[in-house]
């Protein structure tokens, strides 16, 4: 079957996801398929008054906007718009799921476009990264802190809890202090939810000053941060080339993590790496959530390194299966290795200098089917304004990918959803 098909399968069964045809979908592992794209991006405005007004007062500027993390959740797709730059009215938002635009689809601030008025810390100020857990409640990580400041202050970092089945309502906010993610560089940037033995988040802390991983627990409401020299970029797998000659230097602390399918039979375990670095680490679940050990830093011993993969990494997710599925930055690929064998096993299944530049974040519906950003997020941390885009040029793609498993959150017996 020609991969031209095999796209052609997959996009028709998305379009009867909500019809009851799922089926339709191809059942065999194919290619990745570009389902959206934008080279610029817009959104679905109050009004034509609002509009002019923001871009009046650059308050909105399209080639500062970066568009990543998709989550998928019954009709919709969630993304997220870090305020990496000036002009990005609003953090999080939306589109349908089920859509005849494929290209520069517009964007629904959500849950409001008053919750991402830039204007009092309560609102959401940046968001890099969300997770929904089974019961459809959004984990919203609002810890990206280069350009916070509202009134001379600047926002502490947050987690900000919302159920999808109540319109975004929130029904917490979790405000973390300066010993868990620094005001003044602070970079809260990727998350994933343990609900064995109670519910845990994981939380990775890109600081360049303070990298760390995060453990916060929902019953206790309390977090506390861990450290370690694993958590630090590998110098040499810097200096690579992609992106046409872009030369990447840039030296990226603890950044991509995933967590395994939880059994009976062991405890979970956590993997993470650096941005720039080929190591894999990996530590067990029960170790960080034990508050004694994280304090007086004997959870350091139960650090277990995996092993080098193919290059830098910076988004991956774990299916129920033990499948991994992570970016290869260097080769602008996407590689998957099954936990239960030798790193050595793992594989490249695609990889397009031109469409898979930079993949950045995952996530799983429950029809099986594996989801990825790319995002020349490169281009972004450029020590000038010129981001070096055209104006015709596609600077990020969603693709999807049919894998035929469930995510993480699920355990090892349990199958997509038909």
């Amino acid at each position: 079957m020609s991969s031209l098909l095999q796209c052609l399968k997959l996009v028709v069964g998305l379009l009867l996801q909500f019809g009851g045809h799922h089926d339709s979908c191809v059942a065999e592992e194919a290619a990745f398929c570009t389902i959206w794209s934008w080279n610029y991006v817009n959104y679905t405005w109050p009004s034509d008054i609002d509009y002019h007004s923001t871009v009046r007062g650059n308050r909105y500027l399209p080639q500062n906007i970066l568009l990543g993390g998709p989550r998928v959740y019954q009709d919709k797709v969630y993304v997220t718009m870090p305020k990496y730059r000036i002009g990005v009215p609003a953090s999080l938002g939306f589109f349908p799921l089920v859509s005849l635009e494929k290209t520069n689809i517009l964007i629904t601030p959500f849950p409001s476009w008053e919750m991402n008025h830039q204007g009092e810390c309560r609102n959401l100020q940046s968001v890099i990264a969300t997770e929904i857990d089974r019961q459809g409640i959004m984990w919203v990580l609002d810890g990206h802190r280069s350009s916070n400041y509202i009134n001379g202050i600047r926002c502490p970092a947050k987690m900000v809890l919302m159920d999808l089945n109540r319109r975004g309502a929130v029904i917490q906010v979790v405000t973390f202090p300066n010993e868990i993610s620094l005001k003044d560089g602070g970079f809260l940037n990727d998350l994933v939810i343990d609900e064995t033995d109670g519910t845990y988040v994981y939380i990775t802390d890109n600081s360049a000053i303070d990298p760390g991983l995060v453990v916060y627990s929902y019953n206790q409401n309390r977090a506390w941060k861990l450290r370690d020299g694993s958590m630090f970029p590998q110098v040499s797998a810097s200096g690579y080339v992609i992106d046409n000659g872009f030369r990447i230097d840039y030296l990226g602390t603890i950044d991509g993590l995933a967590l395994s399918p939880f059994t009976d039979i062991a405890p979970r375990l956590l993997f993470y790496t650096p941005l720039t670095s080929n190591q894999l680490f990996c530590v067990t679940t029960d170790i960080l959530k034990d508050q004694q050990l994280a304090s007086n830093q004997t959870w350091r011993r139960y650090v277990k390194f995996v092993g080098e993969k193919q290059g830098s990494t910076d988004g991956m997710v774990m299916d129920n299966k033990g499948n991994l599925y992570y970016g290869l930055i260097p080769q602008s690929a996407v590689a998957k290795w099954n936990i239960f064998e030798p790193l050595k096993t793992a594989e490249i299944i695609h990889r397009n200098p031109k469409t898979m530049v930079w993949p950045d974040s995952f996530s799983m519906d429950l029809q099986g089917n594996l989801f990825l950003v790319t995002d020349h997020a490169h281009r972004f941390f450029v020590n000038n304004n010129t981001l070096l885009f055209t104006p015709d040029e596609i600077k990020f793609r969603i693709h999807v990918i049919h894998v035929g498993t469930r995510s993480y959150m699920y355990s090892f017996s349990e199958n997509f959803q038909k």
